[in-house]
Parts: structure tokens; C-alpha cells; sequence
């Protein structure tokens, strides 16, 4: 089931309009639209509800036992819709609620006024997604940039974190100088020359040549479903670049390496030892660095772990799940490996 929570406060599904118009009056002035999965929502639907295109959705009786298991919020990375964790959710959403969310100016949210893209704008919408889905507490798992967002939602909101899974993400500044350079070099030609500039954009990313550069640079491999990939290179290829400039200079500018020591509940690193856009290093330093933290290395693994190595991630993170459900806050992770 998805929902769109638009700016005017409307929603396309009928069943949770109440709901969300509340919330929007308490919570969500003026902030973007965003989408959203919950098996939270469903396990108090009954059994068949209007969808958004006027059909029904019916649920599984599986559904009424996810109000016992932790909720899991899934954090996007930097120009990724919902739609990359796919694989990972269809398993997820039959044991537990499972939340996802568009960034502002990804996927069917709405582009934020003027320039508003920091962390804390993000943060922002997290929290007002969190209110309209009624999750109160979750594991914070993110991919990418949403590894940064995953530990800026717990340092700001650690009574709500039951753990954080990071994959194949640094924990701040991950851009080296000339990338931070070459953004910046971007945004200015794009100021002078907006037209020619976006036409570019656009063929690149649908170009096949893009997809052997993710590969050659060590961003995704042959593993990773090539219709996911594509997918992804669409969304790309339309989302306004400056918007993702901007997001990319954030991400940044935000530095939560601090974060993980201060935290008192398991920290799971998932990294892919082929990933060269988030050196395993980075990922060891986070898992060392927190009192419960763990890493998990997947041989071949790139940056695209979710979609590459679907059931590998699941794996690792079952052990976090488990003692999340069970009240407990150490892991043991031989209990996930495979």
C-alpha cells in the first residue's frame, strides 16, 4: 500500500485520510510529499480497503503478526526511490511493519521550497513520517547517504532507535576534495548553461555506457539485477541535478562519526570489500568505534549491497532483528552468519 502525503494534506488512499490530515495539521506544515509502505497500517486495516487507483488491497493474515515485531525504517541513499529495496522488502513487510519514504525531489515526493536540503530537513521528514505511520521506535537501516540519516535520526532521537544497520555507507563527509570540487564545477556550469546542461544529464544516464562506468568504478556489479539498475538510472536521469548536487554537498557538509560510540544499542556495519565508494575502513571505524557494533564483509559485494546481494543482508541482519524483538540489545551475530 502506498501513500502519498501531498502538500495540500490529501492522500490517495482513502483509509488513512483521517488520519494523515491530522497529522499534517500537527506535524508536516509546508513539507513535501512523501510515500510510504507499512504493514503497521495494515495489520489495523480490515480486510479489504480502497487502493489508490479505486481497486482493493487485500490483506495476508500474516499481517496481524507484525504489531509484535520491531518496525524497521528504511533510509534511502542520495538519488534512490523505494523502489531499490524491492528485493528486501517483499521478505520484510510478511514479519514486521516496514516503512519506506522518499526523499524531497525523489521518487513521488514533491521538491522542497528554495533550497531546502540539509540533514536536518531530512530529519525533518523523517519524523513526520514516523508520526503519520504510528512508529514509535524502529531500526534504522540505510543505505548509502541514508547510513548518515540513519545516525542523525539516532543521535537526535535515541530513545527511538533499536538499532541501526549501515550499508555500504560512511558515517560523514564521504566525498574526497576533487569530487567536492568537480560538484561544485557542475554546479556552476549548470547556472550558465541550465538547458544544454540538463539535456546532457538526461542522455548520460539512460546512455548504456552508464552502467559499464557504475561497474568499471566499482559502484555495482553483474550481480545486481540489471532491470534494478535501470530502474535506477531512470529515476536518475529525472530527478533536477541541482537538487542532487545540493543533497550530495550536504552529505558532505554532515559529520555523525561521533555518533556510534554514543550509542547504546547494536550498530551493524554491511560492507562489500569490491565497493569503492565506501572503503571498507570506513565501515570497520564505525562498527570498532560503537559499544555494540558488528561488521559483516561480503566478498564481491559493491555499493549497491541491497540490490546486488539481496538475501546475504537479510541474513546479516536477523541476528540485530531477533534481539530487537526479544527486548535485547546485544547481538551475536553467528546466529545470522551465511
Amino acid at each position: 500500500i502506498r501513500v502519498m502525503l501531498a502538500s495540500s494534506g490529501r492522500t490517495q488512499l482513502a483509509p488513512m485520510s483521517q488520519l494523515l490530515a491530522t497529522e499534517r495539521s500537527t506535524s508536516m506544515p509546508s513539507r513535501p510529499a512523501v510515500r510510504m509502505m507499512c504493514a503497521m497500517v495494515f495489520a489495523d486495516w480490515g480486510p479489504r480497503k480502497a487502493g489508490p487507483a479505486g481497486g482493493t488491497a487485500r490483506l495476508s493474515p500474516r499481517a496481524a503478526k507484525v504489531r509484535d515485531a520491531t518496525p524497521i525504517v528504511l533510509c534511502n541513499g542520495i538519488a534512490c526511490s523505494i523502489d531499490y529495496w524491492t528485493a528486501m522488502v517483499q521478505h520484510l513487510r510478511t514479519e514486521r511493519p516496514v516503512v519506506l519514504w522518499d526523499y524531497r525531489g525523489h521518487g513521488l515526493s514533491g521538491p522542497p521550497a528554495g533550497d531546502a536540503v540539509s540533514i536536518d530537513a531530512v530529519i525533518d521528514d523523517l519524523d513526520a513520517v514516523m508520526h503519520a505511520s504510528g512508529t514509535r521506535r524502529a531500526v534504522f537501516v540505510g543505505h548509502s547517504f541514508g547510513v548518515q540519516v540513519a545516525l542523525e535520526a539516532a543521535r537526535q532521537w535515541p530513545a527511538r532507535a533499536a538499532a541501526v544497520v549501515a550499508i555500504a555507507g560512511s558515517a560523514g563527509a564521504p566525498l574526497s576534495s576533487p569530487a567536492r570540487r568537480s560538484l561544485q564545477a557542475a554546479e556552476r556550469m549548470y547556472e550558465r548553461l541550465p538547458r544544454g546542461v540538463d539535456d546532457v544529464w538526461r542522455a548520460w544516464w539512460r546512455s548504456p555506457a552508464t552502467h559499464l562506468a557504475a561497474r568499471a568504478l566499482g559502484g555495482t556489479s553483474v550481480a545486481a539485477p540489471r532491470d534494478v539498475m535501470d530502474s535506477y538510472y531512470e529515476h536518475v536521469s529525472t530527478r533536477d541535478m541541482r537538487l542532487l548536487i545540493a543533497m550530495l554537498l550536504a552529505m558532505q557538509d554532515h559529520d555523525a562519526n561521533d555518533v556510534p560510540a554514543t550509542l547504546d544499542v547494536p550498530v551493524l556495519a554491511l560492507a562489500g570489500d569490491a565497493d569503492r565508494l565506501t572503503p571498507l575502513p570506513a565501515m570497520a571505524r564505525m562498527a570498532l568505534d560503537a559499544p555494540h557494533g558488528e561488521l559483516a564483509v561480503c566478498h564481491g559485494g559493491t555499493h549497491t549491497l541491497p540490490a546486488e546481494h539481496p538475501d546475504w543482508v537479510l541474513r546479516q541482519m536477523h541476528a540485530v532483528l531477533h534481539r530487537c524483538d526479544s527486548g535485547l540489545r546485544h547481538i551475536d551475530l553467528a546466529a545470522g552468519a551465511g
